[in-house]
């Protein structure tokens, strides 16, 4: 096991509140900076009540900064780190509360080189990442994950109470929300699938399959450039708009119009259905059965569109 050399600032302020028993309550806060050994290579975080921010840098050595706060004494949290291999683990957990009000944390900001694999696991806290170009692996138990510049080989992403928002590039993206958004604007990516049990779902990019569910939002796809999209929600509208022409579209809703763009110069075998509602398919979109490039729409209970995307009205 190696050893970390650290700074650690502390900082403690008390009130007194005199009541039934004459209980007293306090509030601290402890700001620790550090620096990992050379030769780390991989980084694993997990805490509780905490808010962890990742950048992705040029330098060769991970940098730490936590910041400790809880509400009395009996809550203060422990954070813990540790270099085992070539892996750095932080790891913080709160105290049980005995008395008075609870709040306890660990917030994380931790600079990385670009290519070091992250895993994070954040039982109650926001997570946000920049840059990163390694394996991704990000998951908030209650809270919202925003990463931006994404430059990795695979990403798994998912929340169960919050919302997630991503763009840059990986070769595969998992995205995934219990209670939550799922929004993808500028993404480049070989394969994605995106999961939401209660909320809308909303990409952009340059993505060659696509897997979109949702079981209660809408899905909406602008500018799209894809071969393979697979569009499926339960309560809710589908729009998706192709920048490019696709190979393989199946879009369905229980409960929700479905409307499509498709781009000129090419032919479609388009196949609608709906229980009730309108099936329409604008003039200038070419239909051809014979066509390799399929697009097949399906709903209960809403209207079906093919439009031409050269309107560029999505």
């Amino acid at each position: 096991m190696k050893t970390l050399t650290a700074t650690a600032v502390l900082a403690v302020a008390a009130a007194a509140l005199t009541g039934c028993g004459n209980v007293s309550f306090g509030s601290g806060e402890e700001t620790r900076s550090y620096t990992a050994p050379a030769g780390i290579t991989a980084l694993k975080i997990t805490g509780d009540g905490s808010r962890v921010q990742v950048t992705a840098t040029d330098t060769p050595t991970i940098k730490v900064s936590e910041r400790l706060r809880w509400s009395n004494e009996k809550n203060k949290p422990v954070a813990k780190r540790l270099t085992e291999d070539d892996t750095l683990t932080l790891s913080a957990k709160c105290a049980k509360a005995t008395v008075g009000f609870s709040r306890c944390g660990v917030s994380y900001r931790v600079q990385v080189p670009r290519d070091v694999p992250v895993e994070i696991d954040s039982r109650d806290g926001s997570i946000t990442a920049s840059g990163l170009a390694g394996a991704v692996k990000l998951h908030s138990h209650n809270g919202s994950i925003e990463v931006t510049d994404l430059r990795a080989t695979s990403a798994s992403i998912s929340s169960r109470d919050g919302s997630l928002r991503v763009s840059g590039r990986a070769t595969t993206a998992d995205l995934d929300s219990s209670n939550g958004s799922v929004v993808a604007t500028g993404l480049t990516a070989d394969r994605l699938t995106a999961r939401s049990r209660d909320g809308r779902i909303k990409l952009s990019g340059d993505v060659k399959t696509a897997d979109l569910d949702t079981a209660n939002g809408s899905i909406d796809v602008a500018g799209l450039t894809a071969e393979r999209v697979t569009a499926k929600t339960l309560d809710g509208g589908v729009r998706l708009g192709f920048a490019s022409a696709p190979a393989h579209v199946r879009a369905s809703s229980a409960n929700g119009s479905i409307r499509v763009w498709l781009p000129g110069g090419e032919g479609y075998a388009i196949a609608m259905s709906t229980a009730n509602g309108s099936r329409t398919i604008d003039p200038s979109v070419h239909q051809d059965s014979a066509s390799a490039r399929s697009v097949k729409l399906d709903t209960r209970n809403g209207s079906i569109l093919v439009d031409s995307a050269d309107h560029r009205s999505w």
